[in-house]
């Protein structure tokens, strides 16, 4: 009787049930939800994916992402935490921010990296919290020619909090980004940040340009590279490292990570303001499980690693479409 899970007039008895609600996997424990992931894994595998910000990640970023990681909270930083057994997030955090350095080629004398925010947006704001006081002056991409909702789209959050003055505007003739209206528009509005990115827009930025705009009116320079990382650190597009202050980044579009973003910022001038604008500022504890997929998309992101990356950066479409499945999608053997 001892060993029987049924108990107290038939009732399972709580370690019976404990197990069932722990050990069990999701396709028996909870079919309904299991289902729903079925069919939109059946969706990707089988559909035409066009969005610009998505990708498929790896089987190895998605075991990080469903690993034991996610249980652990780890406020603060490695080293100065909130909780104790952190030991080892701390280790882990250490080496997504090596890894991050390393991939864009930066020196960890001169650059720093928070891989704490949750996403791209976060990410922007936590930049905007640091560097510049509420209705203070950002200039950023219009979203309508190929800005961002954080760059100051009326309806963002950001919007509402600081004095955004969306003068980047391409020129309706060319396509391309105006560059003198930008340079004269900066001169009557005297921003205090000015951001080059994009999420719409095909051509490259003009950063050094941009850099003599962001030099002459005292302005700090951030690159939203988000849409862009990943042919970055293949080196098939500029990189913005040589003219920006500051670079904010996705790690789950052009890098093939999980859902996380990053912010680079020179040591020297931003990183007590970067990280304190992060934690305890906007965030509470890092989300180490996105932390581990962002480390290992860095891993297989080194320069010059991933022919998948330089393909896409240099429309090099000679690999066939059954091999690039094998490539971009996890080994399954439901359908």
């Amino acid at each position: 009787m001892a060993d029987s899970p049924v108990m107290n007039g038939g009732h399972h008895d709580p370690w019976t049930r404990h197990n069932q609600m722990v050990l069990e996997p999701l396709e028996t424990n909870d079919p309904e939800v299991y289902e729903i992931i079925r069919k939109e894994k059946h969706r990707q595998r089988y559909g035409l994916e066009l969005i610009a910000s998505e990708n498929f990640a790896s089987c190895a970023v998605l075991q990080a992402l469903g690993s034991c990681l996610n249980n652990k909270y780890s406020e603060g930083y490695p080293g100065q935490r909130y909780y104790g057994g952190t030991e080892h997030v701390d280790e882990l955090e250490l080496l997504c921010q090596k890894r991050a350095l390393e991939t864009y080629s930066l020196d960890p004398k001169k650059w720093g990296v928070n891989v704490q925010p949750y996403s791209g947006s976060p990410a922007n704001f936590a930049v905007y919290t640091a560097l510049v006081e509420p209705h203070g002056r950002i200039m950023g991409l219009d979203l309508p020619d190929g800005g961002h909702l954080t760059h100051g789209f009326m309806t963002d959050m950001s919007c509402l909090v600081y004095g955004f003055y969306t003068s980047v505007q391409v020129n309706p003739d060319t396509g391309y980004i105006d560059y003198d209206r930008l340079e004269e528009n900066a001169r009557l509005f005297h921003p205090k940040l000015i951001i080059a990115g994009v999420s719409c827009y095909s051509r490259n930025l003009d950063y050094a340009r941009m850099r003599t705009i962001a030099n002459e009116n005292n302005a700090v320079l951030m690159a939203d590279m988000a849409h862009i990382s990943g042919l970055v650190a293949a080196g098939v597009v500029p990189s913005p490292f040589e003219h920006c202050d500051i670079v904010t980044t996705t790690t789950h579009k052009t890098l093939r990570g999980c859902r996380a973003g990053m912010i680079f910022y020179r040591k020297d001038n931003y990183e007590s303001l970067i990280n304190q604008a992060v934690f305890p500022g906007l965030q509470g504890g890092p989300h180490n499980h996105a932390i581990a997929g962002t480390a290992h998309a860095h891993l297989r992101a080194f320069p010059s690693s991933d022919p998948y990356e330089k393909s896409s950066g240099s429309a090099n479409f000679d690999i066939p479409y059954r091999d690039l499945l094998q490539v971009l999608l996890w080994p399954s053997n439901k359908q």
